[in-house]
């Protein structure tokens, strides 16, 4: 008995003794990992021209790490606190949208699959094609919605207006069929928080606070400011070169989508309750069924991707390991959640500055996850064998012709002048060309081999795939939940620039010289036909410098307030230069066929009013004729 008890107590004190190194093991770790963040943040500040920034790492209920680095404003020097400092959270703001309709569902007022006009109200949406949008529809970003920025914010919170007046009157047409393609839609969302106040009987704001933030305790959160606590919230800047200059105020009249402000402690407690089944400190905010129905993928856009949207988040894969994920930006701030439900872990960040359009803050971000995650998970970065995809080439449905062409990110205005941003770099534009038997997107130095259907195998490891429109034709290019569509042989802004860049030279060519005509040289009276054409190049130009200046000097985000005077003032002129058009195609023929002008000057003017027939369809593309924003 003496030798068992001897044993029993041997036995006990190595697993004791194992348990001290082990637990010495974790600390050391989570000491290390600190360290690590720490100082990789604090390097930030300077070397990537950030003014505060915070973080909150979360592992079930406890918090690995959480801390704040800089200033909440530079004027102040208030140092951010990651408990008391309130950063704009963007575009994870639909998260919150996402578990407001899914407790809804829960309750049994709402169907994923429903149409939503059974649940709207105020106004009914009119759909284009014969199919209806659903709930999912608008939380997979697949509703075919248009993009609209122009006139969706406004500098003081008195002037937000309601969702359902300012939805009925600015809600995007719908331009493609529901379900086919994945287009980021802000207004989308919108939508769905328009229908959590239909079917609750709250304004969306509040029952997100009544709801979401009150039993999670996220008392520093909300999607309207709380005037006790102006002094928490951080300023937004823009990274200028090596300057950090405040934006104003910024209040979004689709605001479900992305209003949404909180501190890292809260958003440690929203990640907390979704990495603990729905639940946090014994409260219930989502079944746990309604969590896993959360984090599974809603909408592929082909068969092959490995990654989709999930009803409020979308996903991705680092090393075989699912992230639960979604990434905000809106006017300087930029923010960053994810959950890895494998490990039980999630965090979130967040900074106060960024750049337009590609954001040095965003690039940074991006780099740290990509350091971080490996040292959250080390035992996931052993070295084994990945199954190669095989890359013989194999049949596709088309000859591969028929896939090449210039494709632009699906994410852009078509109805409305905000389309003229593609002009200015707002919308990504690559080109696919045949070589052999493959694919080659240029942009990317990519190598696409056939493989079935519409499928393709990328150098880089990955299956990309075409899509088809209503008509059957090879219309779409998808990047896992990313999609371009192709464009026409005139729609490529390298075409825009000549078709519009001939326009200019010809008419600025045909002023010049009828200034210099009319300044020395001595002769009869023109031909009215030449008073109009030069009427004509006269305010094409003017329009043409007016939109140019506009473009060039304005901050793209200010069009989110409206649109300056300048352009609307700009837009007058085409109302005056169609009919002068049309005056001077009846003095053309007038003068051909009463021959008033000599061979030479009837062709000469004749090539000014073809140049200047051909801005009305440029005008047209950009929806510039009438006042479309």
């Amino acid at each position: 008995m003496k030798h068992l008890l001897l044993i029993f107590l041997t036995i006990c004190s190595f697993i004791s003794s194992e348990t001290k190194i082990y637990s010495q093991n974790i600390d050391t770790q989570t000491s290390e990992l600190n360290a690590w963040i720490d100082s990789t943040f604090t390097e930030a500040l300077n070397s990537v021209h950030i003014a505060g920034a915070s973080i909150v790492l979360m592992q079930g209920d406890s918090i690995l790490h959480m801390n704040g680095y800089g200033v909440q404003n530079i004027e102040s020097n208030i140092p951010v606190g990651s408990s008391s400092s309130i950063f704009g959270i963007a575009s994870i703001s639909k998260t919150f949208v996402g578990t407001a309709i899914m407790q809804l569902v829960e309750d049994g007022q709402l169907e994923l699959d429903r149409d939503v006009n059974n649940y709207l109200k105020t106004f009914q949406l009119r759909y284009k094609f014969n199919d209806s949008i659903t709930v999912k529809h608008l939380l997979t970003h697949t509703a075919g919605f248009d993009e609209r920025n122009i006139g969706t914010a406004v500098r003081t919170e008195k002037d937000v207006i309601s969702l359902s007046r300012y939805l009925k009157k600015r809600m995007p047409p719908q331009i493609r069929p529901a379900g086919e393609v994945i287009t980021y839609s802000n207004h989308g969302y919108a939508l769905l928080g328009l229908i959590v106040e239909e079917v609750s009987g709250l304004p969306f704001h509040e029952y997100v606070r009544k709801k979401i933030l009150q039993p999670l305790e996220m008392n520093y959160s909300g999607y309207r400011s709380q005037a006790e606590l102006k002094e928490n919230y951080v300023t937004s800047y823009l990274q200028k070169d090596e300057q950090l200059i405040p934006y104003k105020p910024n209040f979004q009249l689709y605001y479900p989508a992305g209003s949404m402000s909180s501190t890292a402690s809260d958003m440690g407690h929203y990640i907390s309750m979704f990495l603990n089944n729905g639940h946090f400190k014994g409260i219930q905010i989502l079944d746990s069924s309604t969590v896993v129905k959360m984090h599974q993928t809603a909408f592929r856009q082909y068969e092959k991707s490995e990654n989709g949207w999930l009803l409020g988040f979308y996903e991705s894969q680092w090393n075989g390991i699912r992230l639960v994920r979604h990434a905000g930006a809106i006017q300087g701030f930029v923010s960053e959640l994810i959950l890895i439900p494998e490990k039980n872990i999630g965090f979130f960040i967040c900074a106060n500055s960024s750049s337009m359009p590609n954001s040095n803050s965003r690039v940074f971000i991006d780099k740290f996850i990509y350091d971080l995650l490996p040292r959250l998970m080390p035992g996931s970065i052993v070295e084994k064998e990945r199954t190669k995809v095989s890359t013989k080439i194999g049949s596709v449905d088309e000859p591969l012709e028929m896939f090449t062409g210039k494709y632009r990110s699906t994410r852009y205005a078509h109805t409305t002048l905000g389309k003229l941003a593609t002009l200015i770099g707002f919308s990504l534009e690559i080109e696919i060309v045949s070589n052999d038997s493959t694919l080659e997107v240029v942009e990317w130095n990519d190598k696409l081999v056939p493989i079935s259907d519409l499928t393709f195998h990328s150098k880089y490891d990955r299956y990309l795939a075409f899509g088809r429109n209503t008509k059957g034709e090879i219309s779409y290019f998808f990047v896992d939940t990313f999609s371009f569509n192709k464009l026409k042989w005139y729609e490529p802004v390298k075409f825009q620039i000549y078709w519009m860049g001939g326009i200019i030279l010809i008419l600025l060519i045909f002023i010049i010289t009828s200034v210099v005509r009319k300044l020395f040289v001595r002769k009869r009276n023109s031909h009215l036909l030449k008073k109009i054409n030069f009427s004509l190049a006269s305010l094409i130009v003017l329009f043409l410098a007016m939109l140019a200046f506009v473009l060039i000097k304005t901050d793209p985000q200010e069009f989110f307030y409206g649109i300056p005077l300048l352009i609307k003032m700009a837009l007058v002129l085409p109302f005056l230069i169609i009919p002068l058009e049309f005056v001077s195609v009846y003095l053309l023929i007038k003068a051909f066929r009463y021959k008033e002008l000599k061979t030479l000057g009837l062709i000469y003017q004749s090539v000014i009013l073809v140049a200047a027939l051909l801005f009305i369809p440029w005008l047209m593309y950009y929806n510039l004729i009438g006042f479309n924003y």
